[in-house]
């Protein structure tokens, strides 16, 4: 029984993949264009109610800015393509960078406790030899 039960699920799974996969069935907009009115709804809502805060005048600026910098990537087409792929290939760049500054720290943290317990153990021989000249003495 619950062999057919998941041969009729897989069947029922398999046809509604196919129906949304069809061509000429009605497609909705593209997540890019959600997030790209997502993005918009959220600017203009941050230039509006920005200049009401306290110190609010340049957040709400900078929104405005972003909001017209979009618009006029907007109107290049087929540049926006080239403009992520470049976006891409700095974040690459960018993390590689942070993974050679991680490991310099990682280094220099190394370096410094070595650096710590080598003085520690100068200290402490210097102390003992002192310790034991100044017993000579008494």
């Amino acid at each position: 029984m619950s062999n057919r039960i998941n041969a009729n699920s897989q069947t029922q799974t398999t046809q509604s993949i196919d129906a949304k996969d069809r061509p000429g069935s009605p497609k909705g907009p593209s997540f890019g264009d959600v997030l790209s009115g997502v993005a918009d709804a959220a600017l203009a809502t941050t230039a509006a109610v920005a200049p009401m805060l306290p110190g609010g005048q340049a957040i709400g600026a900078a929104a405005q800015g972003i909001q017209s910098l979009k618009g006029s990537a907007d109107g290049l087409g087929g540049a926006n393509g080239d403009q992520v792929d470049k976006m891409w290939a700095m974040q690459q760049e960018n993390q590689a960078y942070n993974m050679e500054y991680m490991q310099l720290q990682q280094s220099m943290q190394a370096d410094n406790r070595n650096f710590s317990t080598m003085s520690n153990l100068l200290k402490v021989r210097h102390d003992t030899a002192k310790s034991a000249i100044n017993n000579m003495h008494a």
